[in-house]
């Protein structure tokens, strides 16, 4: 994504439901490239002046509880037929922070009369650093009920915003675009992630209010084609953002896949003080529950980092208490944010997959939360789990990379940490036969968690 912040303003409280899954597979885009703190505003039901309640109640759970699930700040999330004062001032308020750079990208995914009352009241002066986006006929002329405002309008009047007028993501990728085939979506409803069941769920495309008589068919087609711009600013925007983008898009995306296979380019280099690097069998700390193992033992895992990992072996598979506490110290290298990443395995020995996948952490030291966790979460045992779903293979080495607090809410784990100051990461265990290689810390403003673990394991 270029640089600056993100805003976004929907619909879904009218006319097409198209909007409830949009709104949520957005969300869920900005959570895995790794840029919620890059999320500043939403606004949604904003067909003002005519409107379903039904669907704007489908929205609330499409708009907030999707941020609450994928750890986006709910605070920014606002229901523009309640709290629409509430969100012009939010949206003020961001546009007033914008500079050259640190822009604000404002995707218009609905009728633009609150996209146009926005604007209207930021500062002229900051006009020329909003980037509006848009892709949809309907979205720039519609007009019904206090709806009068259109795109051409906004244009007129704001001569200063940048607007980019992008491919409309229906159908422009052929049967593989946002808006396709449901069957091209099953891998959402059969996998063990709850978010992403949830995200299949909602999509009900097609589902018509008494205002529309078009033919529908909810039974087969997949619609989530506002989403559509979302992908194309995080992938680059207008500096080569994919707008012929879909479901294996997406699903690439979900699963921390590079669908191009794509190798580390040279142009970012990793320095000494960009990662703090903690082997799992360094600890001083009594082992307990946890084994080391080491090359040549049959539970070992092939190509561990010195030849050495630690198992867990109490509790049960499933879960259990924070237990066997193992403490890593070690010193900042610079001031930074710096994101946790565990290198970790699992031997199932016939249980399910989604078993023996997972640790608690937690941080001690004179840190700042650099996510939407507050510290004092951060300084309590937080489950940080495996990544993949239950097909991913045993007895070979990924990645964990997010923890859980409540069910099925997952944050990304990132630490202000100042240069020269000590800090203790302890890590306990969970779930029954997890394998840890390593912790690591990375600088996560320098690198996005794609291109940190790509260069990390070639390390």
């Amino acid at each position: 994504m270029p640089k600056g912040r993100i805003a976004y303003s929907s619909d879904g409280n009218l006319h097409d439901s198209d909007d409830w899954g949009a709104t949520a597979f957005s969300l869920a885009m900005i959570h895995y490239a790794g840029l919620e703190k890059r999320f500043v505003h939403y606004d949604y039901n904003n067909h003002l002046g005519a409107s379903r309640e039904s669907w704007e109640r489908i929205m609330d759970d499409a708009a907030k509880g999707g941020a609450k699930r994928f750890g986006l700040d709910v605070s920014k999330v606002f229901n523009d037929q309640n709290q629409k004062e509430v969100a012009i001032a939010n949206f003020v308020k961001e546009a007033k922070k914008s500079s050259k750079n640190n822009p604000l990208w404002f995707i218009c995914a609905g009728p633009m009369q609150m996209a146009y009352t926005m604007i209207a009241a930021t500062p002229e002066d900051k006009r020329q650093f909003i980037y509006a986006i848009s892709h949809s006929k309907w979205n720039n002329e519609h007009s019904h009920g206090e709806t009068k405002m259109t795109w051409l309008d906004m244009k007129r009047d704001f001569p200063t915003v940048t607007y980019y007028d992008i491919k409309d993501q229906n159908k422009s990728n052929g049967e593989d675009d946002f808006y396709s085939h449901i069957k091209n979506w099953q891998w959402l409803k059969n996998s063990t992630n709850e978010n992403w069941k949830w995200l299949y769920n909602l999509d009900d495309t097609h589902f018509l209010d008494e205002v529309e008589h078009w033919k529908t068919d909810t039974e087969k087609n997949f619609d989530i084609s506002d989403a559509g711009m979302t992908y194309w600013l995080i992938t680059g925007g207008p500096n080569g953002g994919n707008d012929k983008g879909g479901w294996k898009e997406v699903k690439a995306l979900f699963e921390n896949k590079d669908i191009e296979n794509k190798k580390p380019t040279p142009d970012i280099i990793l320095n000494a003080d960009d990662y703090i690097l903690l082997e799992a069998e360094k600890t001083k700390s009594d082992l307990g529950e946890w084994k080391l193992v080491k090359l040549g033992d049959p539970n070992y895992v092939n190509k561990a980092s010195g030849l050495a990992q630690l198992e867990f072996l109490g509790n049960s598979p499933t879960l259990g208490p924070p237990n066997s506490p193992l403490e890593y110290h070690f010193t900042a290298p610079k001031d930074g944010n710096f994101r946790l990443l565990l290198m970790t395995s699992k031997r199932l020995e016939g249980v399910k997959g989604d078993w023996c996948n997972d640790a608690f952490v937690k941080m001690s030291g004179n840190f700042k939360s650099a996510t939407n966790l507050s510290k004092e979460d951060l300084e309590q045992y937080i489950k940080f789990f495996q990544e993949g779903d239950a097909e991913a293979s045993e007895l070979e080495w990924h990645w964990a990379t997010e923890g859980e607090k409540g069910k099925h809410v997952f944050f990304e784990l990132i630490y202000e940490l100042k240069k020269g100051d000590n800090y203790t990461i302890t890590l306990a265990g969970r779930s029954q036969r997890f394998s840890v290689d390593y912790l690591v810390l990375y600088d996560s403003d320098k690198f996005s968690v794609r291109k940190a673990k790509e260069i990390l394991k070639n390390n």
